[in-house]
């Protein structure tokens, strides 16, 4: 991931963008938000994560602005919602693909 301008932001690869969404229990934690904006323990009872893996998983949304806290809750942002309607369109091709 090489920065591409003096603000700092990166240019990410595929494989780069895959790597964070493919983690275990990021899209559980893409899908849980997707409905309404939800509290650090509904998100940890519903995707079943332990509290540092949810936590570390939170702090890299937060960063890309997939996420956003306000008050206590977590709710996807615009950016959040595409990536979650990406990944069903992605779901869709593969499905539409089997034999």
């Amino acid at each position: 991931m090489e920065a591409n301008d003096k603000t700092g932001n990166a240019d990410y690869s595929v494989s780069d963008v895959l790597k964070i969404i493919g983690r275990k229990g990021m899209s559980d934690i893409l899908y849980c938000l997707e409905n309404e904006p939800k509290r650090f323990s509904q998100i940890m009872f519903e995707t079943k994560l332990n509290p540092s893996i949810l936590d570390r998983h939170l702090k890299v949304l937060l960063k890309f602005g997939l996420v956003v806290k306000e008050n206590n809750f977590y709710r996807l942002t615009e950016s959040g919602i595409r990536v979650v309607e990406t990944i069903d369109d992605l779901l869709d091709v593969f499905r539409n693909s089997e034999g």
